[in-house]
């Protein structure tokens, strides 16, 4: 999970470096964060059917499994976001939704959103502040 992490902060390096729109690292934070919400919808449907009779499995989405796709995007590449969701997404059968299990993925998965947004919110500050500093010079 560490290595995941280490990914995500590397592209936010990269990113804030180049301060360029339409790069590859900011297509990849996009499209994290594109996960994440989704990630948490499916958390929030486990929740809502705790106690729904007949309700499936517990459904997710694999981070992993989403990293090591992007990892792969080579640049220039278009990133298909709704397929790698659905690629990692599963339902495991044998395993019920529980409140503790999906209130702790939701608490996981916020932390993961708190950080790609704020992460985000860089790097428009200073391509914000790059853009003042033109006007200024």
């Amino acid at each position: 999970m560490l290595n995941l992490w280490m990914l995500i902060i590397n592209s936010a390096v990269r990113l804030w470096n180049k301060t360029m729109l339409g790069s590859q690292e900011e297509k990849i934070l996009n499209s994290l964060m594109n996960v994440v919400s989704d990630r948490q919808q499916m958390l929030a449907n486990n929740l809502t059917n705790v106690n729904t009779p007949g309700y499936g499995g517990r459904r997710d989405i694999d981070f992993a499994s989403v990293m090591t796709d992007l990892k792969g995007a080579t640049p220039g590449q278009r990133i298909d976001i709704n397929r790698i969701i659905e690629k990692a997404s599963f339902t495991d059968e044998a395993e019920r939704p529980s409140y503790e299990k999906e209130m702790a993925a939701m608490f996981e998965n916020q932390l993961k959103y708190v950080i790609l947004t704020r992460i985000n919110g860089h790097i428009y500050q200073h391509l914000e502040e790059a853009t003042q500093a033109g006007r200024a010079g």
